[in-house]
């Protein structure tokens, strides 16, 4: 059986649980040596984002669904899963293509924006947005960069 990830969602930290067979739960000890409070550590060879303020991670590359997307600090991803973060009280946006309900997207552990999810999209053509998020790549560390620096 697969482990089982933690996710927090809305600013009441309302856990979820979901098997991801690229995550696993940290023992305590480890926790308690790294100085991490219930946040979820990565295997070994996975791709990785982490946030750049405190180097926790907050999403797999393998749920990245478009690269062509504009945040607020520039470039940004369209994912399908975002973990370790707190979502936000939803708003009403207008936005590059139109009228959109959004949420603020943050680290759980040191509450720096990451970018936001779409709750509803108004327009029938961006219906395909609603419930995913928007991470911006300037507020992201990635992984794979970073190993591929360390091998030259």
């Amino acid at each position: 059986m697969p482990p089982l990830v933690v996710i927090r969602s809305g600013c009441k930290h309302v856990e979820y649980l979901e098997n991801r067979s690229t995550w696993r739960h940290a023992p305590r000890l480890e926790l308690l040596i790294f100085g991490f409070s219930r946040e979820m550590c990565d295997v070994e060879g996975m791709h990785a984002f982490r946030c750049a303020d405190c180097g926790n991670v907050v999403a797999d590359r393998d749920d990245v669904v478009s690269k062509t997307f504009f945040g607020r600090t520039g470039k940004a991803f369209l994912m399908n899963n975002m973990y370790n973060i707190c979502v936000g009280p939803a708003r009403n946006r207008y936005l590059m293509t139109g009228m959109h309900s959004i949420a603020d997207v943050l680290c759980s552990q040191c509450d720096f924006v990451l970018g936001w999810k779409y709750i509803k999209a108004m327009e029938s053509s961006q219906k395909y947005k609603e419930g995913k998020f928007i991470m911006e790549q300037a507020v992201v560390e990635d992984d794979s960069e970073e190993h591929a620096w360390n091998r030259l």
